[in-house]
């Protein structure tokens, strides 16, 4: 294999890392969510097993979501 092969072979198997640890991050970060109740978070785990990319894209979007959520119910409950 010439040169430019090998980058490209280093190149892939540098994203295949980092998309794996951030799957791998995702699900412990799903796992560690307080606001989920456990049938949620079963669901998310799923997702991010049978479409890992997607799933871990849903989650980013999800996340910021979730804690914007949560901050309107802890207004409500203390009005």
């Amino acid at each position: 294999m010439e040169v430019w092969q090998w980058i490209l072979v280093l190149l892939a198997a540098a994203a295949a890392v980092f998309v794996m640890g951030s799957i791998i991050w995702a699900m412990f970060d799903v796992l560690r969510e307080v606001r989920l109740d456990q049938t949620a978070r079963v669901l998310w785990v799923l997702l991010l097993f049978a479409v890992p990319l997607l799933g871990l894209l849903a989650w980013l979007y999800a996340k910021p979501r979730l804690a914007d959520s949560s901050d309107i119910l802890r207004l409500r409950k203390t009005l």
